[in-house]
């Protein structure tokens, strides 16, 4: 009698299924009592499960907003002033190349 009350108990709580076909699966006894509750265990899973992945799309989409607002200008910053000091050096290579060269090949005054 136990069984068929916590059937009749789960099939009230059940809000998405038939329960006329969550009822047939109480005349199994404990069978019955076992596949309905793998039922309400599947269903109460599966909502957990889909209110977890939109929880986490949000936050996938909130980080992807802060990367296109905040870490892309700054990248993009970054990448001038490395252009920019390479360029620098460049140069100062380049001066520093001619200045030895110039002294190389100008006749010494010192003497």
């Amino acid at each position: 009698m136990t069984t068929v009350l916590l059937a009749q108990l789960l099939l009230a709580a059940e809000d998405g299924g038939s329960g006329s076909d969550l009822a047939v699966l109480g005349q199994y006894g404990v069978l019955g009592v076992f596949a309905v509750l793998l039922i309400w265990f599947a269903k109460f899973m599966i909502g957990r499960e889909t209110a977890r992945a939109d929880r986490l799309e949000a936050e996938v989409l909130r980080l992807n907003t802060t990367i296109q607002e905040k870490v892309i200008p700054a990248l993009m910053s970054a990448t001038g002033a490395v252009e920019e000091s390479t360029e620098m050096l460049r140069d100062l290579q380049r001066d520093m190349r001619d200045g030895y060269t110039r002294r190389r090949t100008r006749p010494d005054e010192s003497r």
